[in-house]
């Protein structure tokens, strides 16, 4: 069903893309005179043009250099994926009356919730698309589940685009340049292209009443983030928990936000790295159960290792699905003691492999281990666990690590 669903959406997602690149003559030459083969986006570019899916201008040159257009952005969002239209016509955008040509497209994406315009109610439909924006619309189009949390120079976990720049990236959507993602970098033609040829080759994620293991890790993964950094901005803004209230609904339950998220509230920091909820990098992928009583709920029991600010702590989320969207229920976090991790030889390792992930050139090579005796901090009883020793290779040299059964940390 999956891949009957990919070929339908590639199908319409060529059809779309010669409708919205043919403001322009076919070009007759069968490369395009300013994409050479060099060009970081030729395959894109070149396999979609040798089925005709892009014509190009009457030159025989593709530009791909230029800026892409929000409305092109939105129309063809709209023919490859055929969303629905609204029940209503309405005017939400100052600057998209009911005649506009690409009103359908750009309201059938409002309605959606994949557009939502600026704070001067404008969609500024002939403004260039940012990669950051361009991000938000493929990542709600698609449906893509967020499986690890990216890691950009640029781009902090609180930008309100971090999750969307996530979901690309653990879809291979999006790379990133050479450790940043340029967030406000204008989509050109040729990135535009690119963006949706491997979001195409993904596919739309299917939906259900009953949640794959993707969706329960992309909750896992995505609302933490996404209401931590509307905690964070909103102490920033000076705000009352009143007037910051509403802006988490959209992610919490009102059971949710009138219970801890208010009672924390007045911890929230905005110049240290310490937050309610635990930074997860590769936990959900060793360790994660999720249980679903109902349609509308969802249990999930993962852990978040040991870091220089937290400790290991065992990591339970309850989810609600309210008006057909998933929102944060609750909470807890258990630390570790005598109930531990008990991470064996090869999770050691895949836990050393993540803090070195950002190495070109990485070789681990186990070494040894020893066995140790910790303190639970709630019962101060004590307990075994085993210090696993690595020796790690990288271009910067030589070095040897110890990673805890217990509780995941790494260290010197």
């Amino acid at each position: 069903m999956k891949h009957t669903l990919r070929v339908l959406l590639w199908t319409a997602f060529t059809l779309a893309l010669s409708l919205v690149f043919a403001d322009f003559n076919e070009a007759s030459a069968k490369e395009f005179k300013d994409v050479s083969k060099k060009h970081p986006n030729y395959t894109a570019v070149q396999e979609m043009q040798k089925a005709g899916y892009i014509n190009g201008y009457p030159d025989g040159t593709f530009r791909p250099s230029e800026p892409v257009s929000r409305k092109h952005v939105a129309s063809l969002l709209d023919q490859v994926l055929k969303f629905p239209q609204p029940p209503t016509d309405k005017l939400v955008f100052a600057d998209v009356p009911k005649h506009h040509m690409y009103y359908k497209p750009i309201m059938k994406l409002y309605n959606k919730g994949i557009v939502s315009g600026g704070l001067d109610k404008k969609f500024n439909p002939n403004a260039s698309i940012t990669r950051i924006q361009m991000a938000k619309m493929l990542d709600l189009a698609f449906e893509f589940n967020m499986k690890e949390p990216a890691r950009f120079e640029d781009l902090s976990f609180l930008h309100w685009g971090y999750v969307h720049a996530s979901a690309l990236y653990s879809h291979g959507v999006t790379k990133g340049d050479h450790g940043k993602f340029l967030p406000n970098q204008s989509v050109t033609r040729a990135h535009y292209a690119e963006f949706l040829y491997r979001a195409m080759k993904v596919g739309k994620t299917p939906s259900g009443s009953v949640v794959s293991k993707e969706k329960a890790v992309d909750l896992t993964m995505r609302l933490p983030i996404v209401i931590e950094g509307i905690r964070v901005q909103g102490k920033i803004d000076n705000q009352t928990y009143s007037q910051l209230r509403p802006k988490q609904l959209p992610y919490a339950t009102a059971a949710f936000a009138d219970g801890l998220l208010k009672k924390d509230y007045p911890s929230v920091c905005t110049h240290c790295d310490s937050f309610l909820f635990p930074d997860l990098l590769i936990e959900p992928s060793m360790r994660f159960e999720y249980t679903q009583p109902d349609a509308n709920t969802l249990h999930v029991h993962t852990v978040s290792f040991r870091n220089m600010l937290t400790a290991g702590s065992y990591v339970h989320y309850v989810f609600k699905k309210e008006s057909g969207i998933w929102k944060m229920d609750d909470y807890v976090g258990e630390d570790v003691g005598k109930k531990n991790f008990e991470l064996t030889k090869e999770e050691a390792e895949r836990v050393v492999k993540m803090n070195y992930r950002y190495y070109s050139k990485v070789k681990i090579t186990y070494v040894s281990q020893e066995k140790k005796t910790g303190e639970d901090f709630a019962t101060k009883e004590h307990y075994p666990y085993t210090a696993y020793k690595f020796t790690v290779e990288t271009e910067d040299g030589r070095e040897t690590v110890i990673v805890n059964s217990d509780d995941g940390f790494v260290y010197p």
